[in-house]
């Protein structure tokens, strides 16, 4: 069975060219041999960033069928995504250059702050 690789990389910032971004990375996974899944290809019926709530579930779930999760960008969403992996288990992969261990830490940091309200 192939790797599928979850692919989680800012949209909203500029849409043309994240797209454009993310077009290339999947492009060349399949060279690789690994099922690429991206959400911006998927939402793309969307005009704008709408529906964030519906749009992050859905990426939840994707999350939960991807045996990885390369993350891209340092976004709410992509820190969203990134803190759900980290606490489902997924193996990650930080592919943005300019993402610090200071954001790293603060994404799971929130994440466990989060789960202690959550009790």
């Amino acid at each position: 069975m192939k790797k599928k690789i979850f692919i989680s990389h800012p949209y909203s910032n500029n849409p043309t060219k994240n797209k454009q971004s993310v077009e290339s990375i999947c492009k060349w996974l399949l060279t690789q041999g690994v099922v690429p899944i991206s959400p911006l290809h998927m939402f793309s019926f969307y005009e704008e960033d709408v529906d964030r709530e519906v749009i992050m579930d859905t990426c939840k779930h994707l999350i939960n069928m991807s045996d990885e999760v390369w993350i891209y960008g340092n976004s709410s969403g992509c820190m969203e995504e990134m803190r759900y992996a980290f606490s489902n288990g997924k193996h990650i992969e930080v592919k943005y250059a300019s993402m610090s261990m200071r954001d790293i830490s603060r994404a799971m940091a929130n994440y466990s702050a989060e789960q202690k309200d959550a009790i």
